[in-house]
């Protein structure tokens, strides 16, 4: 071994030319003999030692190794992340998924990654806190794709959002053709060569004059003009469609007009003419200002007879060519402004529309506000603003205007005839500006004219306050929506026709301005896009047509081609942003980096996620990690990995009870665990002396692990069962005449009493029905105000048969940690008053406020009840560290010395719901059991009566909260901040208080994908909720795709067939068991699968690796599990495609294809990863133009294009280099040396932020 070091050392030391000597290698060698230097771990690229193997040390690098991960309720545990596979974390709602995937591995990714950026470009970053864990090593960069929709403002589209506007308003100035907008004639800048090209083409074997247009100062006489045009070499002009020489001594034309068209030459079109043609129509441009006219004409025109030039008079004058070099219609003279990048963005002044801004929309009068209820009559007071006594005048107007005109006043507003409505609305002028001589002379206003007339008066604070009550955001009329100025409506490109509504007709060209093109479907846009052709010379527009094509590709891939370029991003769904979000990471092509995802499949049909997954996995194919918090079966069967936290929720979770291959997972008789499984194991891990780089236990091992539920519920031990019974309805709502987006005039009635579900495929009119036409519609009805404009239907009918609609979500209840459940619940002020009737809080004064952490004077001073301090780091993430006065309990001491049956105010707040319940069901009991004191006294009377008060309480706190516990909540503890529960938690805190109701009220509650981030199990709690609702004579409607809400329902109605314009129609309506029947339905082919599954033996999320199957393959029309990868018949094997992964150490190269940059030569270079790579040459051979202008600016680059654009615009990006092609490129970090030394104050502390 030490001769083989020897020959290593000499080989890689010598001088060039000399043999080494033994002093040499003495020199070199190690101090021991099983010791490495650490020169020989990594060797040069091309020499002999890089050919021999080399010495491995301990450390594993196919894995991310995280220990001792503490972060909310994860209990410590130890996980091994596989890099370069798809791992997917399952577990219940509250066990910790997020906490693991998001607050732990991706926090320490990303800031780990951005800590090597400068302080000042950290400060606009998105910065995370650092996690409670000890220690994780060999992570990537990581990039987060949440499933959150943080934006706000309606300037952010799906265009702007994946950058495809942004390669739009380069493209359209490159591919568009200019249209006059006042004859559609095309215009484009001509030049004396073009101009020559067209006459030869169209006029070949004519006479043509070659004329430009000359302008006659005023009150100029004939003569006087004619001589000036002789003195400049021209004899002729062409007035009147004739030929007229300026050396006649008696000019036949008596006045002139605002210019004349002079003569440069006559000319007879051969092809030996061609250099005089195009000197003539040069010379013409230069006098002519750019603009020349081609008239061709007879060989005779002179000496024709005036009857006959009469005739041809009209002829000739159609004749006329008019040309010009600039952006300018020469048959119309009008000029249009040039195509700039500015004008094809709306984000921008010179492109945005100048009444809406860019936003598309506007305030205005709300004539739904104004007459909300048009089943009143003009008598009654329809016209609501007209009925209180300030304006009441204005209602004594209308009766006044209604006698004239015979209108009557006592039918209902919505039965009168369309003028009459239309009188009262418009007014009598039904146009224009009313004055002050109409208001005079007792013409009719209208309500409109009302408007206008208090708008007039906004410098009152009144006015103003009351114009709002009546104002709404309207589509912009001046743009119709588009955003643009009419000036960019001008350019329009040439494809193949589209059926889109935004492309009427059926013509085999259309022509689409670019607000038309972001109308289209992104399906319909990437179809219109590759059949555009551009110049075959102009690469850059080749480039950007490519570049958008791909991304619009990749937004098909993931399921969202439905949508149109110009959706407003605030209106999408988390799951629709999310894989929008995906897209940019696709097209980023980023390697070695570590994707956490948050349930991508959201909001996606059964039928899409097989497409997804192999999103997926072509993102890990290209040498990527990717993480996924996911409850979608399809997708955690398609897993190379799995996590399975738990077993239960909150305090009851945060084990890791899996993390292994899935076939391994749900084989029956293996006993669960893995390392880390629990907390025991993992003591037992740590106190074996586990470290980093020793591999994981086999799966097996620990078999002390809890059992888990997402196993029961795979494997088919548990499932959610089929109704027995189908509720039937005997009233409904109707919908009448829906026509909102794209649905196409549909007629719906949702059956009333009974638990409805709206199914379809992604992008079929879901939203839209629910959303925007019937819960608008009835908020409307209701007298409440929307944000938003209501969907366009005929009518809604039925709306007196619920007392009120409700929307419920999963937005989060409160965004400061002050809130808590039992202050939500409304609990915390009868917790109080028991506190404060306690003997030693009665001692020491203390009231019911003293024992509040939000007010008060009995919260810690310091931390002012929160429990803690935050810590400001400036350009780090800020640290929250516990409150050292309080220790984290909220109070101050003496408040805490009050105890309630040995529990202080703290103590109660830490319980808990399940918990709390039994604790105030027994001081309930024993205060019950206590023997009542004689009635001898009144003072011992008025004890018991208080004794009494405070068992009623007891009980009532324990009834309060045991709703809380029957929904599967009983794991949250009493004083646990509200922005900390999961969507799925707030969703269900929400309902809480409906069925706690017992008014009797008959509400409708409508929910959009209310199984959003919750398990198998939380599934089977959410429908035992919905049951409850409609139990109690409540009325629920549910958007959903999963198929255990779908079989669980009373009626279903199912819209397709398919996406965008495709769809928007009603494809089945009935029950689960009649949409199976119904062949074009594609739930009814998953549905029929379930059914058939629950109906027999078999389990409905699957059983034992047997021959069923569970996902609809678009290829064969056949089901199958794993994105039709599988045989039918066939679970898919894990470990039998296990070969077939990628091999993050073996998949390892960059490419560079045609580098360009500076001096480079389009050379082609293969750099291997994971490796030392030294680039040497002579200074200036472009060493760094390939290190840092290549590699450093396009990795750099790459990753941050996957930030938002909030952030980019502050970040100092480099220029994208030139360069054709560059792949398998991971984030890059740049050591560079220091061109300019630091300020005066700049220390090495301050560099390294040591300091």
């Amino acid at each position: 071994m030490v001769q083989e070091y020897r020959n290593r050392i000499s080989y890689t030391f010598q001088p060039f030319g000399q043999r080494p000597t033994a002093a040499r290698q003495r020199r070199a060698l190690p101090g021991k003999i099983c010791e490495l230097p650490h020169n020989l771990e990594l060797s040069p690229v091309g020499s002999k030692i890089g050919n021999e193997e080399r010495v491995i040390t301990l450390a594993r690098n196919d894995c991310v190794e995280i220990r001792g991960a503490r972060q909310n309720n994860l209990k410590g545990i130890d996980v091994d992340l596989p890099l370069g596979k798809l791992t997917v974390i399952t577990g219940p709602s509250g066990s910790g998924k997020s906490s693991l995937a998001f607050q732990t591995i991706y926090a320490e990714g990303q800031r780990r990654y951005v800590e090597t950026f400068s302080p000042y470009m950290r400060q606009f970053l998105d910065r995370m806190d650092k996690p409670r864990v000890d220690d994780i090593r060999g992570i990537p960069p990581a990039i987060a794709i949440e499933q959150s929709n943080p934006v706000k403002t309606s300037r952010s589209t799906v265009g702007t959002m994946t950058e495809i506007n942004d390669y739009l308003k380069l493209l359209w100035p490159r591919i568009a053709h200019a249209f006059c907008p006042s004859c559609g004639r095309e215009i484009r800048p001509e030049t004396a060569q073009s101009i020559a090209e067209q006459i030869l083409r169209d006029c070949l074997g004519k006479n043509i004059l070659i004329t430009f247009w000359v302008a006659v100062p005023p009150k100029t006489e004939p003569r006087e003009f004619f001589d000036f045009l002789q003195q400049q070499g021209y004899l002729r002009v062409w007035i009147d469609n004739k030929i007229l020489r300026v050396d006649d001594p008696n000019p036949k034309t008596k006045r002139l007009g605002a210019r004349v068209q002079v003569v440069q030459d006559r000319i007879a079109m051969t092809g030996e003419n061609r250099t005089r043609l195009v000197e003539a129509i040069e010379t013409a441009l230069r006098f002519g200002k750019g603009r020349v006219t081609v008239i061709p004409i007879e060989e005779n025109i002179e000496r024709r007879s005036s009857q006959q030039s009469a005739i041809s008079n009209q002829q000739s004058a159609i004749q006329e060519l008019p040309f010009s070099t600039s952006w300018h219609c020469a048959w119309c003279d009008l000029d249009i402004r040039p195509p700039t990048v500015g004008l094809f963005t709306f984000n921008n002044p010179l492109g945005a529309c100048p009444d809406c801004r860019g936003f598309g929309r506007t305030i205005a009068i709300d004539l739904n506000k104004a007459i909300p209820d048009r089943s009143l009559s003009i008598k009654q007071g329809v016209v609501r603003v007209f009925r209180g006594a300030e304006f009441g005048e204005s209602q004594k107007d209308l009766l006044r205007a209604c006698r004239r005109e015979d209108i009557d006043i006592n039918v209902p507003f919505e039965e009168l005839p369309k003028a009459d409505q239309d009188f009262v609305i418009e007014g009598e002028r039904r146009s224009g500006e009313y004055t002050d001589e109409d208001y005079e002379n007792d013409r009719w206003y209208g309500v409109r004219g009302f408007f206008r007339w208090l708008e007039s008066k906004t410098y009152k604070m009144h006015v103003r306050v009351l114009l709002s009550r009546y104002r709404a955001y309207v589509t912009c009329p001046k743009c119709n929506g588009g955003r643009y100025q009419t000036e960019a409506l001008n350019y329009k490109i040439r494809g193949a026709h589209v059926a889109s509504r935004a492309v009427s007709g059926g013509s085999p060209e259309t022509l689409l301005t670019l607000p038309e093109f972001q109308a289209l479907s992104i399906s319909d846009a990437r179809d219109l896009l590759r059949t555009i052709e551009g110049s075959p010379d102009d690469k850059t527009a080749q480039m950007l047509r490519d570049e958008i094509c791909a991304r619009l590709n990749y937004l098909c891939d993931v399921g969202v081609g439905y949508l149109t370029l110009d959706r407003s991003t605030r209106t999408l769904s988390g799951g629709e942003v999310q894989r929008v979000n995906l897209t940019t990471c696709l097209g980023a092509s980023l390697a070695n980096t570590l994707f956490v995802m948050d349930e991508p499949s959201i909001g996606l049909h059964p039928r899409d996620v097989s497409q997804l997954v192999r999103v997926m996995h072509n993102l890990r194919d290209k040498g990527n990690t990717l993480l996924v918090v996911e409850h979608e079966e399809q997708i955690i069967r398609a897993a190379d990995n799995l996590i399975d936290l738990g077993p239960g929720r909150g305090e009851h979770g945060g084990d890791l009870v899996w993390n292994g291959p899935l076939d391994e997972f749900i084989s029956p008789g293996l006993g669960l665990g893995s390392a880390g499984a629990s907390p025991a194991l993992a003591r037992v891990s740590r106190a074996s002396g586990k470290g980093f780089g020793e591999a994981p236990k086999t799966a097996g091992e620990g078999a002390r692990a809890p059992q888990s539920l997402t196993r029961d519920y795979l494997t088919g031990d548990k499932s959610i069962s089929v109704p027995k019974s189908r509720r039937t309805s005997v009233s409904s709502i109707k919908i009448l005449g829906a026509r909102q987006h794209n649905l196409k005039n549909i007629d719906v009635d949702l059956p009333l009493g009974v638990f409805t579900c709206v199914t379809g495929v992604s992008g079929s009119g879901k939203s839209t029905l629910i959303h925007d036409v019937l819960y608008r519609n009835l908020l409307r009805a209701k007298g409440q105000s929307s944000d938003q404009e209501s969907g366009a239907c005929k009518s809604i009918t039925g709306t007196h048969r619920i007392s009120d609609v409700v929307m419920v979500n999963q937005s989060l209840l409160a965004r400061t940690p002050r809130s808590t459940p039992i202050l939500y619940l409304g609990l915390f002020d009868q917790v109080r008053e028991l506190f404060a009737a306690q003997p030693e809080a009665m001692a020491q004064g203390l009231t019911a406020g003293a024992f509040s952490f939000n007010s008060g004077n009995g919260r810690c001073e310091r931390c002012s009840g929160t429990g803690y301090e935050k810590i400001e780091m400036q350009f780090l993430s800020n640290l929250y560290v516990r409150c050292a006065e309080c220790e984290g309990k909220r109070f101050q001491p003496h408040v805490l010395k009050v105890q309630l049956q040995g529990k202080s105010i703290h103590d109660v707040l830490e319980l808990t719901i399940s918990e709390a319940i039994e604790f105030f069901a027994q001081l309930g009991e024993q205060k019950i059991g206590e023997t009542p004191s004689p009635q001898s006294s009144p003072w011992q009377g008025e004890a018991d009566a208080k004794r009494q008060v405070r068992v009623d309480s007891y009980i009532r706190i324990s009834d309060g909260l045991k709703v809380l516990d029957e929904v599967g909540l009983g794991y949250l503890r009493l004083g646990q901040p509200l922005n900390t529960l999961s969507g799925g938690e707030s969703q269900r805190l929400k309902l809480v208080g409906h069925l706690s109701d017992v008014s009797g009220t008959r509400n409708l509650f409508i929910f959009d994908e209310p199984t959003t981030g919750l398990h198998f199990d939380d599934v089977a709690i959410l429908l035992q909720l919905f049951q409850r609702l409609v139990d109690r004579g409540h009325s629920v409607v549910v958007i959903e795709h999963n198929l255990e809400v779908i079989k669980s329902a009373d009626w279903i109605v199912d819209l397709g067939p398919e996406a965008g314009d495709a769809g928007g129609e009603v494809v089945a309506t009935g029950t689960p068991e009649q949409i199976v029947k119904v062949e074009d339905s594609h739930t009814g082919k998953f549905l029929a699968h379930v059914l058939g599954s629950a109906r027999g033996s078999r389990a409905v999320f699957g059983g034992p690796p047997k021959s069923t199957t569970r996902v609809y393959a678009d290829d064969d029309h056949e089901f199958a599990l794993r994105a039709a990868e599988e045989p039918l018949g066939q679970w898919p094997n894990v470990a039998r495609q296990r070969h077939a992964l990628p091999d993050p150490q073996k998949n390892g190269a960059i490419h560079i294809r045609g580098a360009r940059e500076h001096n480079l030569k389009n050379i082609d270079l293969k750099i291997p990863r994971e490796q030392l790579v030294v680039i040497t040459g002579l200074s200036g051979s472009g060493k760094s133009t390939v290190a840092f202008d290549i590699l450093f600016a396009e990795g750099q680059r790459r990753f941050l294009d996957s930030m938002s654009p909030y952030a980019r615009q502050f970040v100092e990006q480099l220029e994208k280099p030139d360069v054709d092609l560059v792949s398998g490129l991971p984030p890059t970090v740049a050591i560079e040396q220091r061109v300019t030394r630091g300020g005066g104050k700049s220390t090495v502390a301050t560099v390294t932020e040591v300091y």
